[in-house]
């Protein structure tokens, strides 16, 4: 499996694991708020039933224990009213006195409104009602899960956050590595080269040598562009104001030289003029080199046309690369640029991460695809500071 998909298919199942915890919380907070609800209505009934017997009550009753019964409610508020539902007492509530009534009111008609009231009855009459709000305990139970939704949301925030932020300075260590090894690899056979090909020059005279020296200079040259590219990475690269028409045009022909016949490279330059931008040549042709490449492993049948379009957009130099080769999926247009990501098999998917990091970090440019169909082909855009 792809190092990109398995990694991308364990971020769905820790969020998948994260929701299904979120999702039992809520589910059993729920319920316990359910009993609990139920459990106070019970108690509430019981004192509604206590004050019928008190109002019923004769010499025989024992009083003290009905009494006792409804001091027992320590926390849950209620008020009693008359038959017509007019305020009279209340428990659990701030004492009440003339400045409190119109307070107590307004409370009550909050109660009226939410929720049915429970009877008292005396001699088969009602004359009495009892209006109640949840306990403190039941009304925290009920928010509770908000409170742990934000809490799990903010906890999953922050450590994302803090796995992006190690994973991203990961591929930075990675990336540096990987290029000053590679530079450092390259460098010492190309010091070697260098000299066989001074040693040649001088002591090999014949025409057909002179040829072959020709092509291991333009070789050499080639290992030391490539030693320049990766000693790169990692650090601030400059960036000098040159014309940019001469770096395209040369990985152009680079790679046409590479190409098959019945492949046709052509470059249109819109801008009508040479433009000249700040940018590190041996980092652009290298982006640049990088999509002729992918855009000639996309023509499935080594037929096809890779065209290089370049224009200036407001305060944008503009460089689409299109091809018509085999289209990308628009569910990929960003995976495309994730490290690892590939659709070769022998593919290490870092061709593109490195277009990217090359055009955005360095450059403060974007790059992206900017349309795509299948069997069609695909044109990658660059927008770098005019």
């Amino acid at each position: 499996m792809n190092k990109y998909h398995f990694h991308n298919r364990l971020r769905i199942l820790l969020l998948l694991a994260a929701l299904m915890i979120v999702i039992t919380s809520l589910w059993y907070t729920h319920l316990l708020a359910e009993k609990l609800s139920k459990e106070e209505r019970s108690r509430m009934e019981m004192l509604a039933n206590t004050y019928e017997h008190l109002n019923s009550a004769n010499e025989n009753t024992d009083i003290g224990f009905l009494i006792n019964i409804i001091q027992h409610n320590k926390n849950i508020p209620l008020i009693l009213t008359d038959e017509k539902k007019n305020f009279q007492s209340c428990i659990n509530y701030p004492a009440t006195d003339s400045a409190d009534l119109k307070t107590m009111r307004k409370e009550l008609l909050k109660l009226r409104v939410a929720q049915d009231s429970i009877p008292i009855s005396a001699n088969g009459k009602i004359v009495q009602y009892i209006f109640y709000k949840d306990s403190n305990l039941l009304t925290d139970l009920k928010y509770f899960p908000f409170i742990q939704i934000i809490i799990i949301i903010v906890f999953l925030i922050v450590a994302y956050l803090a796995f992006f932020s190690s994973n991203r300075n990961l591929q930075n260590q990675l990336w540096v590595g990987m290029a000053k090894e590679t530079a450092h690899q390259i460098a010492t056979p190309l010091s070697s080269l260098t000299a066989w090909v001074d040693y040649l020059k001088e002591n090999l005279k014949k025409e057909k040598n002179i040829e072959a020296i020709a092509d291991m200079q333009n070789d050499v040259a080639r290992l030391e562009i490539i030693t320049q590219r990766f000693s790169k990475i990692g650090s601030t690269p400059e960036l000098t104001a040159q014309e940019l028409i001469p770096v395209i045009q040369n990985s152009m022909d680079y790679m046409q030289r590479r190409a098959g016949s019945k492949i046709a490279f052509r470059f249109i330059n819109e801008a009508n003029k040479n433009v000249v931008i700040k940018f590190n040549a041996p980092l652009i042709e290298w982006v640049m080199e990088n999509l002729l490449r992918n855009a000639l492993d996309a023509m499935e049948e080594g037929v096809g046309e890779i065209n290089v379009r370049l224009n200036i957009v407001g305060n944008k130099c503009q460089i689409d690369v299109s091809d018509t080769g085999k289209g990308i999926p628009s569910d990929k247009f960003k995976t495309v640029f994730k490290p690892g990501y590939s659709t070769k098999k022998r593919g290490w998917g870092l061709g593109l991460a490195l277009c990217k990091r090359i055009i955005e970090e360095y450059h403060k440019g974007k790059i992206f695809v900017r349309e795509s169909q299948s069997g069609t082909g695909t044109i990658f855009r660059i927008l770098l500071p005019k």
